[in-house]
């Protein structure tokens, strides 16, 4: 079995490979719904996952170094491309001030509706505006915001470089578009990594891009952003606090229909009993890159 390390065979082609196998268990419709399952999971949102993400998104001040090449500051129009249940856009709602916006864009519905409760109960409603993705191009105008922020989302879009066009696009000159997303290439899970490859390979219809983190930087440059830079950032998480997002893998593994429900419990319990006997480590790499329309 491959390490995460390893680029290859990447998550895509194993992605590939298995809605294939799957065209023929479970019939030509189901498998064209697990094709357009990497975004289709984010429009409709079941209660419990709804719970789990409101959770998993809250701001942290640890969230800082994901945000501040942005320079996010008073009077500025934001847009949050998937904004979610709202956190970071009632964060950056509160930076700008009375004198600047927040543009939260979504797919989903109901996302965007708790974005606006939220900025409502913390006095911040007349901040944001929250505006439904319908398509790929952004219901924004050209050249009508200062920044665009983008956290954990490229990875499922259908076309990222498509979408980093239209941040252009709606940038004003000289305006910062500042990304961030995960490179699920670039995982460690020890002392599980060969079992988390395999159930990784399972998950990876729930992704479009699972390696996009290393290919944000070379996109803003075909683009034509100028000024690009990128950093990795990473913490070692030695006590489960990658968990949750470990869960979300075995989930999407469980939609794929790849892999047994025995390993994906036993994975679960692995997890569980190596965070218990602190011999559990996970690396989960955030590629940032910050450019200049």
């Amino acid at each position: 079995m491959l390490s995460p390390f390893e680029e290859s065979p990447n998550y895509v082609g194993i992605g590939r490979d298995i809605l294939a196998g799957t065209r023929a268990l479970i019939g030509e419709d189901m498998a064209d719904n697990l094709e357009r399952y990497y975004q289709d999971h984010w429009v409709e949102v079941d209660p419990e996952r709804m719970a789990r993400y409101e959770a998993m998104f809250q701001w942290r001040d640890s969230h800082e170094a994901l945000i501040a090449p942005a320079e996010i500051a008073a009077g500025q129009v934001v847009a949050d491309y998937g904004c979610g249940p709202g956190a970071l856009s009632v964060e950056l709602a509160q930076r700008v001030g009375e004198t600047g916006k927040i543009i939260a864009l979504d797919i989903n519905r109901a996302f965007l509706e708790k974005t606006q409760t939220l900025a409502e109960d913390k006095g911040l409603g007349t901040r944001i505006e929250t505006k439904h993705i319908e398509g790929e191009e952004i219901p924004v105008n050209n050249e009508s915001v200062d920044r665009v922020l983008c956290k954990n989302v490229l990875e499922y879009v259908p076309d990222p470089e498509t979408t980093i066009r239209e941040f252009h696009r709606i940038l004003k000159p000289g305006g910062i578009a500042h990304v961030s997303d995960s490179d699920w290439g670039a995982v460690v899970l020890e002392p599980l990594g060969e079992r988390f490859t395999e159930l990784m390979s399972a998950a990876s219809i729930a992704f479009r891009t699972p390696l996009i983190g290393r290919k944000l930087y070379g996109i803003f440059r075909k683009v034509g952003f100028a000024n690009v830079r990128i950093q990795v950032l990473t913490t070692a998480d030695t006590v489960g606090g990658l968990r949750p997002v470990l869960h979300n893998m075995a989930s999407y593994a469980r939609v794929s229909g790849q892999i047994s429900e025995d390993k994906i419990a036993s994975f679960l319990e692995a997890v569980d009993q190596a965070i218990e006997d602190e011999t559990y480590l996970a690396l989960l790499p955030q590629f940032l890159v910050t450019a200049e329309a």
